[in-house]
């Protein structure tokens, strides 16, 4: 992905986010909370004054998917043009996509106004910011230190994920939120994709910082 294309998919994304919060806005304000607030869907019935929230929804689910394809694929292209015995090349500015994991917290509105829990998952892409590091680390020669580094990295990193993981199941086993499902259903999103991208973060700054000996 090149330095044009990773600032048109982020122009993108910030005007998809502009989007849905403009019609949410319209919404509240003009459309009387219309597909913000909970509605009883079985008896619904479409208004013109729907249409900026039925296209700003479906609009970021498909910026979404788009995104995670586009970073695979430009991912997998990247790795079929390294060179034998080094490191992927990887812009360090792939790192910025982890300010997406700030859209998590949309999760306490969607579930405030409808009940929907989803927007918390994207707590995931703070993980995301482990590119900045990996990027740092581009073309780097993978010698037998840096795979002992790497190693060592990637089971810290997993030990710490794990260790959060088990924390995060241990409260509820042992009660939390016992009787209020919902809660617990929050507390189990935001906590293991935290933990995930917790795990994914520290394998890439560790292994950067063990390489640079900080």
């Amino acid at each position: 992905m090149n330095k044009k294309s990773m600032f048109r998919w982020l122009t993108a994304g910030g005007a998809v986010l502009l989007i849905v919060l403009l019609s949410c806005a319209y919404s509240i304000v003009e459309n009387e909370s219309r597909l913000v607030a909970p509605m009883d869907f079985s008896t619904y019935q479409f208004r013109i004054q729907d249409l900026p929230m039925l296209i700003a929804i479906p609009l970021l689910i498909v910026y979404i998917l788009a995104l995670i394809v586009r970073l695979f694929l430009a991912l997998k292209q990247q790795r079929l043009q390294d060179q034998p015995g080094y490191t992927r090349r990887v812009d360090p500015r792939f790192g910025l996509f982890g300010f997406f994991g700030f859209l998590g917290f949309l999760g306490f509105y969607s579930y405030a106004s409808q009940r929907v829990i989803f927007p918390f998952f994207f707590f995931v892409f703070f993980g995301f910011f482990g590119f900045y590091y990996e990027g740092k680390m581009s073309g780097t020669l993978a010698d037998e230190m840096f795979e002992e580094h790497r190693v060592k990295a990637q089971l810290k990193a997993y030990k710490v994920g794990m260790s959060l993981i088990f924390a995060i199941l241990w409260l509820v086993g042992f009660g939390l939120f016992n009787r209020q499902l919902d809660y617990a259903a929050i507390y189990l999103t935001i906590g293991i994709s935290l933990a995930y991208a917790v795990t994914l973060f520290l394998s890439e700054y560790l292994l950067y910082r063990y390489e640079h000996q900080e």
